[in-house]
C-alpha cells in the first residue's frame, strides 16, 4: 500500500476525531495491524476501503485520490502537518508552481521555436 493512501485515511480518521480502536474494529483487525495500515506497512484491500468510506460516509474515491496526488507538494506536506490553514497555504504554492512550469516551458519551446540560443 502507499504511505499516501495510509496517510489520507489517517487524516480522514483524525478530522472527524475517531481513534484507532474503533477503525480497527470497522475492518475486524487489531489497532497495532490499522496504525501499520495508516503508515502504509500493510497493504489494504478495496473492501476495507469500501467499509472504511462506508463508516465515515464518503466515497472511495475519496480515499483513493490520494494516490494520485502521492508525488504532489500538499501530499508530502501532509506528512508533517495536520493543519489544515497550512496546508491551504501549500496547495496555493504548488498551484503557483505548476503555472511557473507550465510558462517555463512554454518560454523554451517559443526560444526553440525562434532559433534563439542561451
Amino acid at each position: 500500500m502507499s504511505y499516501a493512501l495510509g496517510v489520507r485515511i489517517k487524516e480522514l480518521r483524525s478530522e472527524r476525531k475517531i481513534g484507532q480502536e474503533k477503525m480497527a474494529e470497522i475492518l475486524g483487525t487489531t489497532r497495532q495491524r490499522y496504525s501499520r495500515l495508516e503508515s502504509g506497512q500493510v497493504d489494504i484491500s478495496f473492501v476495507d476501503i469500501k467499509k472504511i468510506a462506508d463508516f465515515l460516509g464518503i466515497s472511495t474515491v475519496a480515499i483513493t485520490s490520494a494516490q494520485e496526488e502521492k508525488r504532489e507538494l500538499v501530499a508530502l506536506f501532509r506528512e508533517k502537518s495536520g493543519s489544515t490553514e497550512a496546508i491551504e497555504s501549500v496547495t496555493k504554492i504548488a498551484e503557483i508552481l505548476k503555472v511557473f512550469h507550465a510558462h517555463e516551458k512554454l518560454y523554451y519551446q517559443m526560444k526553440a521555436r525562434d532559433g534563439i540560443e542561451d
